[in-house]
Formats: C-alpha cells, sequence, structure tokens
C-alpha cells in the first residue's frame, strides 16, 4: 500500500512540477554526524558503502547500510530509522604524504579492491589523487595502501573544485572532474586509469554547468547518472553559461522559483566519448536552502539513494524513479 502511495505520488509530480520529492531516511548513530561530511556512495556487493570526506583521525571509518534494511525501509511505514554500521579504516598518514590534505572525494569497487579519490589544497592550489586499498569485508576492515598514491592532472585551478567521481568501465577506472562549464573548462574530458592506478588516455565528456559531485555504476548499457549541483554562492567561480540540460525540458516548479539546482542527469559512453542520453534529468523538489548533495548510486530499478554532507545536515534520502 504504501508503494502505491509514492508511486501516485511520483505520477502527480511529473505531471505538475516536473519534480521528484527527495524521501528522507532518517538516520542514526556516529554516521549522522555533520563534521564527517559524506562525500560518497558506493555498493560492495548488497552493502551500500558510505564515505566521509574526514573520516576520524584517531579511529576512523566508512559505514554501510544493507540493501535489505533500505529496501525493508522503503517498503514499510518509513517512521524506523537506520543505523549504519562501521568498516574499520587502517590509512596511510595522508596528513604527512599529501600537503595541505582534505579528504576522501569519491568511491568505487573493482571485487575486493577499493578506489578512492582524495582531495588536497596548498597555497591556493587543488590537487586530486587516486590510492587504491583492499576491503576484507568479513572482518569489516579496509586497508588502504600505504603507497603508490597518483596524482590525477586537475584541468583548471578554481577554489575547492577537484575530482568527485570514479566508475568502474571495463577493466578501467574513470574519474571525473567537478567543474566542467563552458566557461571555466571548454573541453572537458572523463581521465581513465588502471587498476594499478597508471593512467590510461581520456575520452571526451560534454559541458555540464554548475557542479557534478558524484556518479552511479554503469548498468548494462554503459549508462550512468551524476549529481549536477549549483550553490549560488559558488556562482562568481563557476561562472555558468547557458544551462543545456533543460533545452528541451520543462523547469520545475522550485527550479523555477529558486536559483539554486539539484538534480541527476543521465549519460552513456559510447566509443570514445561520454555523451548525454535523451532521458529528461531528474529536477529535486527544492528547499529554500540548498542541499549540498555528494553522494550518489543506483538502488535496483527503484530509483537513487543520494547523500548530502554537511549544508544544511547530513541527509539520507531515496529518490524513487518514476
Amino acid at each position: 500500500m504504501k508503494m502505491i502511495i509514492i508511486t501516485g505520488l511520483i505520477f502527480l509530480q511529473s505531471i505538475f512540477s516536473q519534480e521528484i520529492f527527495p524521501i528522507e531516511i532518517s538516520l542514526v548513530g556516529e554516521a549522522k554526524d555533520k563534521s564527517l561530511e559524506m562525500s560518497g556512495l558506493a555498493w560492495y556487493e548488497d552493502y551500500l558503502i558510505l564515505m566521509p570526506q574526514y573520516v576520524k583521525k584517531e579511529d576512523p571509518f566508512f559505514y554501510y547500510l544493507t540493501k535489505k534494511d533500505i529496501i525493508k525501509w522503503i517498503e514499510s511505514d518509513q517512521k524506523n530509522s537506520l543505523e549504519p554500521d562501521k568498516i574499520k579504516l587502517q590509512l596511510p598518514n595522508f596528513g604527512k604524504q599529501i600537503e595541505g590534505f582534505q579528504g576522501f572525494e569519491a568511491i568505487t569497487f573493482y571485487g575486493k579492491k577499493a578506489y578512492m579519490v582524495i582531495e588536497s589544497k596548498n597555497s591556493g592550489v587543488m590537487k586530486s589523487f587516486l590510492v587504491k586499498g583492499k576491503l576484507d569485508f568479513k572482518n569489516r576492515k579496509l586497508v588502504v595502501d600505504s603507497k603508490g598514491a597518483q596524482e590525477i592532472p586537475i584541468p583548471v585551478n578554481i577554489k575547492n573544485m577537484g575530482f568527485e567521481s570514479i566508475l568502474k568501465y571495463k577493466s578501467r577506472l574513470m574519474v571525473l572532474y567537478e567543474a566542467n562549464g563552458k566557461n571555466v573548462n571548454k573541453n572537458p574530458s572523463a581521465l581513465l586509469y588502471n587498476s594499478s592506478l597508471e593512467p590510461k588516455g581520456f575520452i571526451s565528456f560534454p559541458n555540464l554547468e554548475y557542479r557534478l559531485t558524484d556518479i552511479t555504476s554503469l548498468d548494462s548499457k554503459n549508462k550512468f547518472w551524476v549529481l549536477n549541483y549549483f550553490w549560488p554562492g559558488e556562482k562568481d567561480r563557476l561562472n555558468p553559461a547557458k544551462d543545456s540540460i533543460l533545452k528541451d525540458v520543462k523547469e520545475g516548479k522550485t527550479h523555477n522559483k529558486y536559483e539554486h539546482v539539484e538534480r541527476l542527469v543521465e549519460y552513456e559512453i559510447s566509443g570514445d566519448k561520454v555523451v548525454r542520453t535523451s532521458t529528461p534529468p531528474i529536477q529535486l523538489s527544492l528547499e529554500k536552502k540548498s542541499r549540498n548533495w555528494e553522494g550518489l548510486a543506483r538502488l535496483d530499478d527503484k530509483g537513487f539513494i543520494i547523500i548530502v554532507d554537511e549544508h544544511p545536515r547530513t541527509i539520507l534520502a531515496f529518490i524513487p524513479k518514476s
């Protein structure tokens, strides 16, 4: 009965507002602490990994929820809170190895291997690095390699902008930069690496205004979704051009009302380039205060799970697929 009501709400929203309302999944426990600044989501088997940007120095953890518990919550009365369990991290001293280390930004899995993007800022210069580790899920432990951090070349130095997205593509890893707008990054690209973190070229990526903060894994047709977010306070540094995403789509009611942008956009890898699909963007129903969505993952054919870092607070939400 609950899913029938949700489906009806989605149908009405798609007709009248072109927007989808994020359904918050209430969290309890340590993972709810906004000082962690949740920065990425990824599936390891049937476990949704929640990755903070700033892990606790003395006792670092990632967190996880089971797919079974998430679906059970969605299909129930949605009154209970979920408490993510912990995965212990064994980390090198990135603070000493990388000047201006600023934490984790993206994560994906290739078998038991975990691949993560980390970020630094030193004397106003932004840098991103690719690192790897091994997950021993039976013992809830992830060991990150102490050597071999691969620097990812930043296309343009913009305050607080770096590589924030990673996915597995065939036997490669693909990473995407955060700022891909026409006025700041004229010819963006998706960079490729092998499982040993060695650079393996690039493929082109179309311009996308605002920020690209996370991506899903690929589906069977090499399609994936991205989180596309805009906070008006970054207007000067992003210098947005005309927004092409809404070229043939009606702007949602709240997007027409507010300046900030919160949406999902679908792309596919086709040969030697990434192209946007014909699927309309999923515009989220906005609140007066923007929500800095930083993590994105598919939930089978049901929709998506997304997460906010600290602005305005830690928010885990389900986005039903219409």
